[in-house]
């Protein structure tokens, strides 16, 4: 397929494709006219390589992932160089994990603080509204301080 192609089907552009052909993640055929043709096997890299990124990896660690193994010198210099990839990967996996879990309980406690003013008429601020049981309780949650902060605007 064709670099348009690609990008629409994996909804990038054909400028990050190129970005990761440079970082040696995929390499595409050519046609003696130089048009770059797409396998399904770079379709498949690219596509994990995406999630990555989108996910917070930074292009440094896909592109250590993607190219360990063609600058090992045996199988076994290979494996463990990709071993020890996909133990930091779990590593990082892991730590984003607890920090999304522990959002989400966040995220919780802000959504049932906040639906308490589903009624107020009152604008939302110490002024008009000075016994906003938010205001009194903004600190319990980080995300309720960041959307309802009684001292910011």
């Amino acid at each position: 397929m064709k670099i348009g192609e690609l990008a629409e089907r994996l909804n990038t552009t054909p400028r990050t494709i190129r970005l990761y052909e440079e970082l040696g993640v995929i390499a595409p055929e050519r046609t003696p006219g130089g048009t770059r043709l797409y396998r399904e096997k770079d379709a498949k890299r690219l596509k994990i390589a995406l999630r990555l990124a989108h996910l917070g990896r930074e292009l440094g660690d896909i592109e250590r992932l993607a190219r360990t193994r063609e600058r090992c010198v045996s199988g076994a210099q290979a494996a463990a160089g990709a071993v020890t990839l996909l133990v930091e990967l779990r590593g990082w996996i892991d730590k984003n994990l607890d920090e999304l879990s522990a959002l989400k309980i966040d995220l919780q406690k802000a959504d049932a603080l906040i639906r308490q003013c589903f009624e107020c008429p009152n604008k939302p601020n110490r002024k008009d509204c000075p016994a906003c049981p938010i205001d009194r309780q903004v600190d319990s949650t980080d995300l309720a301080r960041l959307i309802w902060d009684p001292d910011c605007p």
